[in-house]
């Protein structure tokens, strides 16, 4: 209960000193380039099995009555609302806050935030504001990604592996998949990124020096594990707000 309550008053903090004042350009296009760019090659592997693997397993199940005409639209609904969003959640969220939480618990052990905090500089605008920038910046574009990726490979499973008409495949989508859909995963991706962020960064900087070089590690667990968990318990609660 106290580290939810020490989470929570962080979280406060930490949004205040987000939007109170801009970060500097250098710092946000370079925190914003090492979540975005560097979680591409990540996100464009898993995401093709993961298209690949929606098209397979539905067409099981769609064979069974006759429906395999209606492939294109179930991957394409089931991935941009829900799998290819989560997906970049976890597992660029996972990467990215475990870059996010050893970075800060390397400077709060090493006294680097000490040390701003001596030079009248406030750690949360200087260190957490970027990042959480940054992060919320990136993941909704890795998700808008991973949806013409996801979709692509869907089509390639459908088309080259299962025999599907590629037109029928597209125009399912093109009926079915509206603006609307696209927007839900791009705002799942806006909220889990922010969350993702203000998880990692609390963990970080919370670090105890005691715990000396354990202390990172301690740290970057927890910001994957608990970061992924509320992406999950988050995605639930939005798709029970939008289409419950």
């Amino acid at each position: 209960m106290r580290a939810i309550f020490e989470f929570v008053r962080f979280a406060q903090r930490a949004l205040i000193a987000q939007f109170s004042h801009f970060p500097p350009f250098d710092q946000l296009v370079k925190q914003t380039y090492q979540a975005s760019v560097g979680s591409v090659a990540l996100l464009t592997m898993l995401t093709v099995f993961a298209g690949l693997n929606l098209s397979v397993q539905s067409f099981a199940t769609f064979e069974r009555f006759g429906g395999q005409d209606f492939l294109g639209m179930f991957a394409g609904i089931g991935g941009v609302r829900e799998l290819y969003p989560v997906m970049a959640a976890v597992v660029c969220g996972a990467r990215i806050g475990a870059n996010l939480a050893a970075s800060l618990a390397n400077m709060k052990i090493s006294e680097q935030v000490e040390a701003l905090e001596v030079m009248s500089i406030d750690p949360m605008r200087h260190l957490v504001a970027p990042r959480l920038w940054a992060v919320t910046i990136a993941l909704p574009l890795l998700c808008g990604y991973a949806d013409v990726i996801g979709i692509g490979a869907s089509y390639a499973g459908a088309v080259f592996q299962l025999g599907l008409d590629g037109g029928t495949f597209m125009s399912q989508i093109s009926q079915f998949v509206r603006m609307p859909d696209l927007m839900v995963g791009v705002f799942k991706g806006l909220i889990f990124g922010w969350v993702v962020a203000v998880i990692a960064c609390f963990h970080g900087y919370r670090a105890a020096k005691k715990d000396g070089a354990e202390g990172v590690g301690i740290a970057t667990n927890r910001a994957i594990v608990h970061g992924a968990v509320v992406c999950i318990v988050m995605n639930l609660v939005i798709s029970w707000i939008l289409y419950g």
